[in-house]
């Protein structure tokens, strides 16, 4: 049976914005820890114009990782594929693929703070179909010498060579993030490798966010074996807030006032540029339950720990909670963050080994 992978995720949040430069090199130093602690991955993602996430650009991050590690590999989660032209995407990750010497996980999505799109001004009710469009571009100019497009957003009237090409063949793993039901249909249909993560899902789900991703999993693998492709085949990954401490009251105590940050920021981000009056076409579900999320107080970090949607514990019943998602889910990696909301280095590194040396083995 394959060994269950574990990955770190950073969101590179510095509430503290007179301290970037530190903050910075403190994250890039948990990278290095990940890899001599045997961390399998790093994940990364991109955001604009807020403290949420000061990555604006996983590309230029995961060249940086790429200098400061050997073997960990470098995962995006994920880079927005409406935001640029998928042209410079194709050759900024191919490069990154040489630069790490064929480490990268490309993990694709459409994005989803509404600020973002207005700021670039981008339409956000197109992001499902740029996202498609885009991934298309982007796989196609990797494995053909040359490639013209007629598409909707974007066009390439003559034949253009991307170059360098990525050094993995036909090309870096490709990971696409699921929260909807059509989003792992489309996993599914794509042949690509599923990223989950626990905040959005619980966001959408509140208390019942473990048996609708359990559905939404066994969806996954109805569509695959329609197809006649082997479920089991693609990688899952299961991004967690996740933080562990021999005393496990303690580690809710460290934990909270951080896990609560991240959420305030998401839901001022979600307002911030959304229209005052009604959904925007393709993300109708996520914002009304997430409205409604926020208003019934789900957000609290004891509702977030009571129903799993955040792991902070002693290492045995972190053990316990991770082998419950890895059977429902069919996890083949887990992804955990430690370090949200401008939490200390020291708490974080103490965490990573505590969870290396008593964790990850018994899971």
């Amino acid at each position: 049976m394959d060994r269950t992978k574990f990955g770190i995720f950073s969101l590179s949040q510095f509430p503290d914005l007179s301290r970037v430069v530190e903050s910075f090199d403190d994250d890039l130093s948990f990278f290095e820890l990940a890899e001599n602690l045997g961390y399998d991955k790093v994940w990364i993602a991109e955001h604009l114009f807020s403290t949420y996430g000061l990555v604006t650009s996983t590309q230029v991050y995961a060249a940086a990782i790429a200098q400061r590690t050997k073997k960990l590999r470098i995962g995006m989660a994920v880079c927005a594929i409406p935001f640029n032209h998928p042209l410079r995407t194709a050759s900024d990750f191919a490069l990154v693929d040489i630069l790490s010497h064929g480490r990268l996980d490309f993990g694709v999505g459409r994005a989803y703070q509404p600020h973002e799109f207005v700021g670039l001004g981008v339409p956000m009710d197109k992001s499902r179909e740029m996202l498609a469009e885009g991934l298309d571009i982007v796989l196609k100019s990797w494995t053909q010498e040359k490639i013209t497009y007629k598409g909707k957003f974007w066009t390439i009237p003559e034949p253009v060579e991307v170059l360098p090409k990525p050094v993995q063949k036909p090309y870096p793993p490709v990971y696409q993030a699921t929260i909807s039901p059509e989003s792992f249909e489309q996993a599914a249909r794509a042949g690509i490798h599923i990223q989950m993560a626990s905040p959005f899902t619980y966001r959408t789900y509140r208390e019942a966010w473990m048996d609708e991703l359990e559905k939404s999993c066994r969806h996954y693998e109805k569509v695959c074996r329609d197809l006649g492709r082997d479920p089991k085949a693609a990688e899952r990954m299961l991004l967690l807030p996740f933080f562990v401490h021999e005393d496990g009251k303690k580690a809710q105590e460290i934990y909270k006032k951080h896990v609560e940050w991240f959420y305030a920021k998401v839901t001022a981000n979600q307002l911030a540029g959304a229209p005052q009056t009604g959904e925007i076409k393709g993300y109708e579900l996520t914002m009304r339950e997430g409205k409604k999320t926020r208003e019934m107080g789900y957000l609290s970090f004891e509702k977030l720990h009571h129903y799993g949607a955040c792991i902070a514990d002693d290492p045995e019943t972190c053990v316990a909670k991770l082998r419950d998602m890895k059977r429902r889910f069919g996890v083949t990696e887990f992804v955990l963050w430690f370090n949200i909301g401008g939490i200390d280095k020291a708490h974080v590194e103490r965490a990573m080994k505590l969870a290396a040396e008593k964790v990850l083995p018994n899971v």
